[in-house]
């Protein structure tokens, strides 16, 4: 069974998005890696909400998922179902709609 690491903490700095889970593993990308964060404004940048497994940044339509984040950094192995590294979620109401987000864990 492959060893699951629950997020704890996701945030933005100049020039990279960060990750750290629960048990002080911690991975990061540049955003030079995709064009879309390479462009944004940090304000952009900023606005971003955390699924179960990811990432997204709905104003500039980026995903990026916690799983490749890690296992591109060589902290876990990747799974056919992607789940090594994971958030936990909840579920919010927005704009008459159900919508999975969730708040960024203050580190």
């Amino acid at each position: 069974m492959t060893e699951k690491h629950k997020i704890e903490r996701v945030w933005v700095d100049d020039t990279e998005v960060h990750a750290q889970t629960q048990d002080g593993l911690h991975a990061s990308y540049p955003f030079a890696m995709w064009k879309r964060l390479a462009c944004a404004t940090p304000e952009l940048r900023q606005n971003f909400y955390l699924s179960y497994a990811g990432i997204h940044w709905p104003d500039i339509d980026e995903d990026l998922s916690f799983e490749g984040m890690f296992a591109d950094a060589g902290l876990c192995e990747r799974t056919p179902t992607e789940d090594a590294v994971y958030y936990e979620t909840e579920y919010v109401r927005n704009a008459g709609e159900d919508e999975e987000r969730s708040r960024v864990a203050e580190g």
